[in-house]
């Protein structure tokens, strides 16, 4: 599979490996990588993101861990068969270090609390990215 629907910014704050995991995750989880796909990979993802192997590596270990996706030794990287969604509380810790890491790193470039909650009530208006509810 080539072309996956990747964007990576430096504005946001988050490492490359991590905005892979979320980006990939996502897909996965919303169905848009089926059970059994072909990833790109280590290599190809790097060459067509213009990031690092380790940056890729990291991040489909990442992936790996997350039970989301399976390397074949020989064969490629795939979307795992059986694909656990992650509990509720696994997801509020989740959420909750990435919004600090966000937060964190919109205070180091002079943003305020108040412009930072209204950028985040915005964003959450506006469908928080890819999932509005």
């Amino acid at each position: 599979m080539n072309g996956l629907p990747i964007q990576l910014s430096e504005a946001s704050g988050l490492p490359y490996y991590r905005q892979i995991v979320d980006q990939i995750g996502q897909l996965i989880r919303s169905g848009q990588l089926v059970p059994g796909a072909t990833l790109p990979s280590v290599r190809d993802l790097a060459g067509e993101l213009l990031v690092s192997l380790i940056t890729t590596r990291r991040a489909y270990a990442d992936l790996e861990a997350a039970g989301l996706i399976i390397k074949k030794q020989g064969h490629g990287t795939f979307v795992a068969e059986e694909i656990e969604m992650p509990s509720h509380d696994h997801a509020v810790a989740s959420t909750r270090t990435r919004l600090q890491e966000v937060v964190g790193e919109a205070r180091r470039m002079g943003l305020e609390d108040d412009e930072i909650k209204r950028l985040l009530f915005e964003t959450l208006t506006e469908g928080g990215g890819h999932d509005a509810r």
